[in-house]
């Protein structure tokens, strides 16, 4: 493992760019990283090789989403579509080119998200235990 002084100026320096302070706890007593070194890898996304030895990439992969956030996310753009089309239906010139546009526009939109969120549901609902896990994972 590369000395204490290497590690902090690894670490003071990605802090400086990132607008915050680096931990200053790096080993426990017993030589393992630190809890305060885990949590400051976790919050800023940093691989403990990186943060710890200066190899491998700095940053992990960010971790893919949950499919019930992403169908939650489907559902909520619906709602807002479906908003703007009241919005375009109220509109004063309804008769305008522009406007039958937008209200035409809006509709493929509002189907295509339809479309979408039956579509996860099907796929949450058709990935035996999905739903269970990722309820258990949030907890």
């Amino acid at each position: 493992m590369n000395d204490l002084e290497t590690i902090r100026f690894r670490l003071n320096h990605f802090a400086e760019s990132a607008g915050d302070t680096a931990p200053s706890l790096i080993l426990s007593p017993d030589g393992a990283p630190s809890r305060e070194i885990i949590d400051y890898c976790e919050k800023h996304n940093l691989t403990l090789d990186w943060a710890l030895l200066g190899n491998g990439p700095a940053h992990r992969k960010p971790k893919a989403p949950l499919l019930a956030d992403v169908e939650m996310d489907a559902i909520f753009l619906h709602g807002l579509l479906q908003g703007l089309e009241l919005l375009i239906d109220d509109s004063e010139s309804s008769a305008s080119p522009a406007s039958n546009a937008a209200h035409a526009l809006a509709q493929e939109v509002i189907a295509k998200s339809e479309r979408l969120a039956s579509d996860l549901s099907s796929l949450v609902d058709a990935t035996p235990n999905a739903r269970k896990a990722q309820l258990e994972a949030n907890q």
